[in-house]
């Protein structure tokens, strides 16, 4: 892609921020930010094939130097177990944030789960890999018992992504005005806790 292009995108990319931070994800479409730098919707699609793509593309830096912030932050935590949780709590709260301020519905939550989870799959793999890490660190202090800490901080990830999506979904059966995210996170924190109090060492 030349630069003209690279800069295009770049165009778009400030507008789409613009446009979802005043509208929200919901409201936003591709035609209101189309015009707010006159280019018609079907110069817009050539870049960018959906506002999903879009979305995550314009906030995916922003959101990925938050949880490098929300690392640090918890490095700062001695106890490998307080360290974990207090990241896992962190991260679910921040998720909050973005969720709330663009006003994504819970509808859009469900559909895009997916997309999403695909084009975030290297931040993914990092959140896992960090798990892993934190554990191995608990193990060779003696705060868990030796195990496989890969596949423990692989499940504790899926544990925190299917508890999120099932609220998700009791939220739109039961046609829920919005997401109980206080339940989300006491949910995932007991139910890590239970996984981690299993690789504990007997007292």
């Amino acid at each position: 892609m030349g630069k003209k292009a690279e800069a295009k995108k770049e165009l778009i990319l400030e507008a789409a921020k613009s446009v979802f931070g005043r509208m929200g994800y919901s409201k936003a479409t591709l035609d209101d930010i189309a015009h707010t730098i006159g280019l018609k919707k079907p110069t817009l699609y050539y870049y960018y094939k959906s506002k999903e793509v879009l979305f995550i593309e314009a906030f995916s830096q922003e959101w990925k130097e938050s949880l490098l912030r929300i690392k640090r932050i918890a490095e700062q935590e001695p106890d490998p177990q307080k360290r974990l949780l207090l990241y896992i709590r962190s991260s679910l709260r921040y998720y909050q944030e973005i969720v709330t301020q663009h006003t994504i519905s819970i509808r859009v939550l469900i559909e895009t789960r997916t997309l999403f989870q695909e084009l975030f799959r290297e931040s993914r793999a990092k959140e896992a890999n960090y798990y892993a890490s934190v554990l191995k660190e608990g193990i060779a202090h003696g705060t868990f018992v030796p195990c496989e800490a890969e596949r423990v901080g692989y499940s504790i990830m899926v544990v925190k992504d299917l508890i999120q999506f099932d609220e998700f979904q009791r939220a739109d059966f039961h046609k829920l005005s919005s997401i109980d995210f206080e339940k989300i996170e006491r949910d995932v924190l007991f139910t890590v806790n239970l996984i981690l109090n299993g690789i504990a060492p007997d007292r």
